[in-house]
C-alpha cells in the first residue's frame, strides 16, 4: 500500500477495465475500488449486455468483470459475444451461485476467469491481473462444484421461456414471429435462441429443433 492509499502494483501500462452489472450500487462500489488500485483503470461501466457491447465497439478493454445474472441475457452468452468481437479482451464472470449448471455455462463460454462474488477484494485484483497477464483464473470454491457437475453428467437445462422459444422453432416460426406470439422484443428472441443453441450444443436452428425432439423437450 502506498503512502497514498493506494494499493501498489509494478511499473506497466495500466490494466483497461470494465465493469458490466445492473446494479448501480455494484458498479459504483467497483469504480470506486479500481480507483484505488494502481495499475487498474476503469474505462467504462455498463448495466446490461447491449449498452457493454456498444462501449467496447468505441472503447478498448483488457478485462471486462461480467456478471452472470444480467438482466438481458446471462453473462455467459454476453462472454461468447464479447469473445467473438473482440478476442484479444479477457472476461471474467462473476457469479453469486454455486449452481452447478451455471458454473459449467460460465466454463462453456470460453471465460477466462470465473470468480464468486463473494470473492475477497486482494484476490479479485490479483485476478484481474493474472488474467490481463494471459492467465485462466476459477476460484477454488468452484472447483468442486464443477468436478460434482461432470461427475453427475448434469446437462444444460432449458427455461420454461426457453422451452416455449424452442417449441415454436419447431413450428418455423421466424424470430420477428415468436416476438409477436410470446409479446416480447426480437431481441430477447434472439438472445433466447442463442441460450438454447448452446445449452443443446446445436449448430443451428435446425440442429436445435433435432436435439429437442431427441431429449422430448417437444413433441
Amino acid at each position: 500500500m502506498g503512502v497514498d492509499g493506494r494499493v501498489q502494483a509494478a511499473d506497466s501500462d495500466p490494466v483497461r477495465v470494465a465493469i458490466v452489472d445492473d446494479h448501480p450500487v455494484v458498479r459504483e462500489a467497483f469504480g470506486n475500488l479500481f480507483d484505488l488500485v494502481e495499475g487498474l483503470h476503469v474505462v467504462f461501466a455498463a448495466a446490461d449486455a447491449e449498452e457493454a457491447l456498444a462501449n467496447l465497439a468505441t472503447t478498448p478493454v483488457d478485462v471486462a468483470i461480467v456478471d452472470f445474472a444480467l438482466p438481458d441475457t446471462d453473462g455467459s452468452v454476453l462472454t461468447g459475444r464479447i469473445k467473438e468481437r473482440h478476442p484479444d479482451t479477457r472476461v471474467v464472470i462473476f457469479t453469486a451461485s454455486l449452481d452447478p449448471l451455471q458454473v459449467r455455462r460460465a466454463v462453456r463460454s470460453n471465460a477466462d476467469g470465473i470468480l464468486l462474488k463473494s470473492t475477497p477484494i486482494d484476490f479479485l485484483v490479483t485476478a484481474i491481473r493474472d488474467v490481463a497477464s494471459g492467465q485462466r483464473v476459477v476460484a477454488k470454491d468452484l472447483s468442486g462444484v464443477l468436478e460434482a457437475a461432470d461427475q453427475d453428467g448434469l446437462a444444460a437445462e432449458l427455461s420454461d421461456r426457453e422451452l416455449e422459444v424452442l417449441a415454436r422453432m419447431a413450428k418455423g416460426m421466424t424470430n420477428k414471429d415468436i416476438a409477436r406470439d410470446l409479446f416480447i422484443s426480437q431481441a430477447t428472441v434472439k438472445s433466447h435462441v442463442e441460450n438454447i443453441l448452446r445449452k443443446l450444443s446445436a449448430a443451428d436452428r435446425a440442429g436445435a429443433v433435432a436435439e429437442g425432439f431427441r431429449r422430448q423437450l417437444i413433441s
